[in-house]
């Protein structure tokens, strides 16, 4: 059935191309323009002193007042609109810590018009006031990719990475540790910084990779990826960490809140000639950590105990542009976060668990351009990158611990540590080369290993030593892939490529796939895009040796390893840009995962592993909006319709095979999601909010007779209620003499609500958190 569906997809999207070809005027050379009714603006933005290229700036292009399109700067600051009328433009340029840069230019022909900037740094204190907010997403018109900016995002002092995430992303649901699931799925998505991926860590790991603060933005791929991009690519978070325009700059901050919370950071920043640095670090506290897992309901309030926590973020970046053909950037960074693992006491249970982890990266780049730097030549680029990934995890159970951890069918309860460490080394090459306008070869490689070793021990609650494990690490992942875009004209484009990805670890060997992409994309004209695509993948699992402590306890039997999940995904969309402002993205998706992939908490413990299911399907609908008109309002909205569930054994982790009767929804399976925001900024005012609403996560009940696998099947006997949380912000930035001041206040459900976030299933159960509040007070010279 699956190669029947694959075959028609692929045929009709060979029909389609076959059918762009035909739509190329019979006068225009082969891989040539369009009619010369129509061209291109496009140009590079520099920094006037240094040169240096400005990544991620905003370009608009500008027609009668209205936004026809919006463009976004690569790392060599360049930038191409495609598909405009012939006529007269006004081309707009934004960077934070720049002057905004403006031209007028005239579109006539099938030549590239060219406007290029160099963009003279601001007085810093003008800049902070001056630079008006909106919110922080937007949707690229011709990619359909959200795209984060930080400089626009007003969320709380203790929010994380993962809640950006959470609040950015179509489909997302916050997990219960804190974490983000993305269409229902166990966390497959995959950081890239400055170019450079960041391998996964322990299965676990609560400890967010970093602050933030040092992002500038955050480009999220969520379909339609290239062959380029393997391993867990539900979502690809591409992230460009700053370095603040002009000398010397620094900015410190703190905050304070309920529950205990504070916190402290600092940025210090300067650029000199062609070097620029960048060095960020926080602290952060708080008496609750995670979600709470207990509601007293005779009180009607959450009962938050034994979860506090702390984290450190520390952060380096430094960046080298030699010449206007090279980059080169090199980032550092190191986190730590320790906390008391919250329980239910129901029972007389009493646990005193404590958790320790520890994350940090070395990634190096360097972007080489070949060719001619303008017009429309042969051009060619170089990426190199070298990184250096490490983590740790240890979980240290309290000595008066209620022992609960059970190896069946052994019916001893146990007590159960951990500690666990790796480290990862990797090299990735791509080199792509356009021989001319409307057609691009790229090829790469992404290769790593990974050591470490792992050490689980038992307890009985008498003290008495149980069984233990103490393993070594090894493995690899080896990527390489090829792949060619080819743009008939200026209005339709197909992309195809192939990967083949190698993975190895321990017990599970080597495991491999080869793996088609194909996306097909129409472009009527700048404001218009639609595609399709349909792509295998193969999502490798996490270097462990789980099953070292279960083969142990159970006289050297093993379980079944957990195995790379392989995927068939089909996806097709549609971006529209008003005129008035509003940006709109429509998309559908289904995907076959056979085996599929989710979390699994080990009872008696917060210890989390990868298992398999032996079949998974997800479907979903979502929508996207980005309001931005003229005047001091805007807002975005994501709305997601998904239904993940799965059917047939769970196998690998810790335990042996569980063969569940029928379909079930997956653990973080939600099948309504909903965020929407709206920001008010005008003369260093900023007012923010931002609704959230879930349908509801599992309850941990079993599927009855109403259960169904559609996608409008809500499946409520096996759900918690909906929730809505509404949280808020407001601040005010104002220069003092050579300083900025920005007191900022936030609170997260604001009207206190009380729900129920899941229940247990194959992760643990817990509560929405009660409303918080925070004061922060940033000073910056």
């Amino acid at each position: 059935m699956n190669s029947t569906v694959v075959s028609q997809a692929l045929g009709v999207l060979v029909w389609l191309a076959a059918a762009s070809l035909d739509t190329r005027p019979a006068s225009a050379a082969p891989l040539g323009r369009g009619p010369a009714a129509e061209g291109d603006i496009g140009g590079a933005v520099t920094d006037s002193a240094t040169a240096a290229p400005l990544p991620g700036g905003e370009v608009r292009i500008m027609r009668g007042g209205a936004t026809i399109a919006i463009a976004t700067t690569d790392h060599f600051g360049r930038y191409v609109v495609h598909n405009l009328a012939a006529g007269s433009y006004a081309v707009e340029v934004r960077y934070l810590g720049y002057r905004a840069g403006t031209r007028e230019v005239t579109v006539g022909g099938d030549a590239l018009t060219r406007a290029d900037f160099r963009l003279a740094p601001a007085p810093f204190n003008l800049s902070a006031v001056e630079v008006t907010a909106a919110v922080p997403l937007a949707v690229d018109t011709r990619t359909g990719d959200q795209i984060f900016k930080q400089n626009d995002y007003h969320g709380a002092p203790t929010n994380t990475t993962s809640q950006i995430l959470q609040q950015s992303i179509a489909g997302s649901a916050r997990a219960p540790t804190g974490e983000v699931h993305i269409r229902g799925q166990h966390a497959e998505y995959t950081y890239y910084v400055d170019g450079v991926p960041v391998t996964s860590g322990i299965s676990g790991s609560l400890n967010e990779l970093f602050d933030p603060e040092v992002v500038n933005q955050i480009d999220f791929q969520t379909g339609g990826w290239d062959a380029e991009f393997g391993n867990k690519n539900t979502a690809v978070v591409n992230i460009t960490t700053r370095i603040p325009s002009g000398g010397f700059h620094l900015d410190a901050a703190g905050y304070d809140g309920n529950y205990a919370s504070n916190g402290q950071s600092l940025n210090v920043s300067t650029n000199a000639d062609q070097w620029g640095f960048f060095v960020s670090g926080a602290r952060q506290g708080t008496d609750m950590r995670r979600e709470p897992v207990m509601f007293d309901s005779a009180r009607n309030v959450v009962n938050n105990f034994h979860n506090d926590g702390t984290d450190l973020f520390g952060f380096g970046k430094v960046q080298y542009v030699p010449t206007d053909r090279d980059v080169v950037n090199l980032d550092l960074n190191r986190s730590r976060t320790r906390f008391a693992v919250p329980y239910d006491s129901v029972g007389g249970v009493h646990l005193d668990d404590h958790q320790q982890d520890v994350n940090g990266f070395v990634n190096l780049g360097w972007h080489h351009r070949f060719g001619e730097t303008t017009g429309e030549g042969s051009q060619s680029e170089l990426f190199a990158g070298a990184f250096y990934r490490d983590g740790s995890l240890v979980y240290t159970p309290g000595a008066t611990d209620s022992a609960t951890f059970i190896f069946y069918p052994d019916t001893t309860p146990y007590k159960l540590a951990e500690d666990r460490s790796f480290h990862a080394e990797g090299l990735k090459v791509d080199y792509a080369l356009r021989p001319h306008h409307g057609l691009e070869f790229k090829t790469g490689v992404l290769a790593s290993v990974t050591g470490g070793h792992e050490t689980f021990t038992t307890t009985s609650g008498t003290g008495r030593p149980g069984p233990s494990s103490n393993s070594g690490l090894k493995g690899s992942d080896v990527g390489v892939y090829a792949q060619t875009a080819i743009a008939p004209s200026d209005k339709w484009e197909l992309r195809t490529g192939l990967r083949f990805d190698n993975h190895n670890a321990p017990f599970a060997g080597n495991e491999s796939q080869l793996s088609p992409r194909v996306k097909l994309s129409f472009f009527p004209g700048p404001a218009n895009t639609f595609w399709v695509y349909y792509g295998r993948l193969f999502v490798p699992t996490n270097v462990e040796d789980l099953r070292a402590i279960t083969s142990g306890a159970q006289g050297g039997a093993s379980t079944v390893p957990t195995l790379p999940e392989r995927d068939h995904f089909y996806e097709l969309g549609y971006v529209h840009r008003f005129p008035f402002g509003v940006v709109t993205k429509l998309s559908g998706y289904y995907k076959i995962s056979t085996p599929g992939i989710d979390d699994n908490t080990v009872p008696g413990s917060a210890i989390v592993t990868s298992v398999n299911i032996a079949k998974v399907r997800i479907r979903g609908v979502e929508a996207v909006a980005e309001i931005r008109p003229r005047g001091p309002v805007s807002g975005y909205l994501n709305l997601a319709l998904n239904h993940a569930y799965g059917l047939g054994p769970v196998t690998g982790g810790f335990f042996p095979a569980a063969n569940p009767p029928g379909y079930f929804d997956l653990d973080h399976d939600q099948r309504l999601s909903g965020v929407a925001s709206v920001v008010y900024a005008s003369h260093g005012v900023y007012l923010s909010t931002t609704g959230i609403y879930g349908s509801g996560l599992t309850n941990g009940n079993a599927p009855d007779s109403t259960y169904g696998t559609g996608l409008l099947d809500f499946n409520k006997s096996i759900k918690v209620k909906p929730s809505f949380i509404l949280n808020a912000s407001a601040g005010y930035t104002w220069a003092v003499g050579g300083a900025v001041l920005r007191p900022q206040l936030y609170v997260d459900n604001v009207f206190n609500l009380k729900y129920a976030l899941k229940g247990p299933f194959f992760s643990g159960a817990s509560v929405g958190r009660p409303r918080t509040v925070q004061v922060r007070l940033n000073v910056g010279v």
